[in-house]
């Protein structure tokens, strides 16, 4: 199919006669940017079809603190979330992982069942948290509700992802289940069909949509020419940021900087954590040169008010960042997953970015990527692909399109049968 052909206006408006129901499920363990793409997704939908209708089913624990898109609600199952080993374990709802998977797959066929859905999005993992979603699934298979599989550009290395899909459910979730493969990215960064192979090859379609992001306004904030440079410092939800934050308040203490910085440790971040790097920001020259922030809802907005970004290479904020245009400088993680570092590896080498393959970079190296980083003009990436929200539109509209087609055709049949 070709995602730069513009919607039939036709055909939408005879889509947009009937009610269109889509379930957006979510596992979501770690941070926050499957909860994000989710809501940037249900936005999306209910701005393109007029009688659409959304209901999010996440894990996040942070699910209640982002303003719903409208004709949208959230049914929030209970959290897991992963130990400093990387094992999925409960949150806060009492019992064992097993009680509580138990409970979250109840929740998920029950929430199918009563919101009865046109089209179910089931986001990165194929079957649910170690499988969770597969009554919900065969459920909706047998019931021929349309079934997307939406995932990220880099699901992680290809042997985590051939582990994790080297089963019975994951064969039958790819090549019978799901009616259509979305890869939220593009081919020119990474290739799944070709890292993955031969998992993807008998999928019975799969499309790159280019990277969603909300569309945004790229108004740069104006500044007296003598106004220190800004430079924002993000780390997703904030779990998994401490590291990080630390090794960038290092490099500032090692030697003054030019700068101003913003940090935003992610609102998943221990308090205790946040107090701590609070305390150490605090005595950095100039006094009161760095702030820190828990949270921001719009990253975005703050983005077009900065001269550099540090980032962690999260999908989101990788987005985002290209969206922005403006100048980066990422450190990646490569624990519990390999997802970020490969990531960040191939936008640096697409000259994109600037990123650090390094566990613990030296204080050194992180100051001066920074300033090479402030002396980088604000160009953006023209070859980067944001229009994946619209391009995902596209490929549900063409899907109910055909849906619609095969339902009229019975009933065409059907009238010429009692005509003859």
């Amino acid at each position: 199919m070709d995602l730069n052909l513009a919607p039939d206006d036709a055909q939408l408006k005879t889509i947009n006669q009937y009610p269109l129901r889509v379930l957006l499920y979510s596992h979501d363990s770690v941070g926050l940017g499957h909860l994000r793409r989710n809501l940037a997704i249900a936005s999306e939908i209910t701005a393109t079809f007029e009688n659409a209708s959304v209901m999010i089913v996440t894990g996040s624990s942070c699910a209640t603190q982002f303003v719903l898109p409208r004709n949208t609600d959230l049914i929030k199952i209970p959290t897991i979330t992963k130990n400093d080993r990387g094992e999925y374990v409960t949150c806060s709802f009492g019992g064992s992982l097993q009680v509580t998977l138990a409970f979250r797959s109840k929740m998920i066929l029950e929430a199918f069942r009563s919101f009865e859905p046109r089209l179910v999005i089931v986001d990165h993992q194929l079957t649910g948290l170690k499988g969770e979603a597969m009554a919900m699934l065969r459920e909706a298979r047998a019931r021929q509700t349309l079934l997307f599989f939406g995932m990220r550009d880099v699901k992680d290395g290809a042997e985590a992802v051939r582990r994790a899909w080297d089963n019975d459910e994951s064969r039958w979730a790819l090549n019978e289940c799901y009616d259509q493969v979305c890869v939220y990215g593009m081919q020119e960064v990474f290739d799944p069909r070709e890292v993955y192979a031969p998992l993807l090859d008998t999928v019975r379609r799969c499309d790159f949509t280019g990277f969603i992001v909300r569309p945004e306004k790229l108004v740069v904030a104006r500044r007296a020419p003598r106004a220190r440079k800004k430079v924002l410092v993000i780390f997703g939800g904030g779990v998994d940021g401490a590291q990080r934050a630390e090794q960038y308040l290092q490099a500032l203490a090692n030697t003054p900087a030019h700068w101003d910085s913003l940090i935003v440790t992610g609102p998943m971040m221990e308090p205790g954590v946040i107090r701590g790097l609070t305390d150490k920001a605090q005595k950095i020259q100039p006094i009161g040169s760095v702030k820190i922030k828990r949270f921001h809802r719009n990253i975005p907005r703050l983005l077009r008010k900065v001269d550099a970004v540090v980032s962690m290479a999260g999908y989101n904020s990788c987005a985002e960042i290209l969206q922005s245009g403006v100048p980066a400088v990422l450190m990646p993680r490569s624990f519990p997953r390999e997802e970020q570092l490969i990531r960040a590896m191939r936008m640096a080498q697409l000259g994109w970015v600037s990123a650090m393959p390094q566990a613990n970079p030296d204080p050194e190296y992180i100051f001066d990527a920074v300033e090479r980083a402030l002396k980088t003009s604000r160009t953006g990436s023209p070859q980067a692909d944001l229009n994946g929200l619209n391009n995902l539109s596209r490929i549900i509209l063409d899907h109910l399109q055909l849906t619609a087609q095969s339902e009229a055709r019975p009933r065409a049949e059907q009238a010429v049968g009692c005509l003859a």
